[in-house]
């Protein structure tokens, strides 16, 4: 994501978002479900293109996600920003990834920056639009109650 949040258009490498239009109130970061898969697939073009032949350690994934939440906050100063984590096998039961989100919104220690992990559905697949519902919910909840 770091790669293309500056992007006004995700396809287009020289198009860039303009931050000082207008500020949000909210800014919602829900990443690694794409992730947690990858980093075990070191036989795939995406994992070599971004890591090589080894995956990154727990500290780096940490590192790298502090990093990003840090350029939200420089454009975003007065933003809530919610760390989200969906509810694919990402939140499933011994899933280090909601860890690794909790490290990185502790070591910012910004009291605008929360988290919010959406419980795993226990179902194949991405989500349905039930379970997409069951998010937006969630969602809203949180929201209304920041």
């Amino acid at each position: 994501m770091p790669e293309e949040y500056y992007r006004f258009n995700p396809n287009d490498s020289n198009s860039k978002w303009d931050f000082t239009k207008k500020e949000p109130d909210i800014v919602v970061v829900n990443l690694f479900q794409n992730d947690s898969w990858l980093v075990n697939q070191p036989n795939n073009e995406q994992y070599k293109r971004r890591f090589g032949t080894m995956a990154p350690t727990k500290q780096q994934t940490i590192e790298s996600y502090v990093s990003f939440l840090k350029t939200i906050r420089s454009k975003y100063a007065n933003a809530k920003i919610i760390c989200m984590l969906g509810n694919m096998d990402i939140t499933k039961q011994n899933s280090v990834w909601p860890d690794y989100v909790n490290k990185a919104v502790t070591k910012i220690d910004d009291s605008k920056i929360y988290t919010l992990f959406v419980p795993y559905k226990n179902t194949p697949g991405h989500p349905k639009v039930n379970e997409q519902q069951l998010i937006a919910e969630k969602l809203t909840a949180f929201i209304k109650s920041i």
